[in-house]
């Protein structure tokens, strides 16, 4: 699967397989220090 990207201040691509179980995003853009998790993504 090519990978996708969206936005402008934060870029994020999301790659993967198309028929496997692997999947997972890039967050570009994001300052140092600030405490991400899954709930803000």
């Amino acid at each position: 699967m090519a990978g996708n990207s969206f936005g402008r201040l934060f870029r994020i691509t999301t790659w993967g397989e198309s028929h496997g179980p692997a999947l997972g995003v890039t967050i570009d853009g994001c300052p140092p220090r600030i405490p991400l998790g899954e709930a803000d993504i």
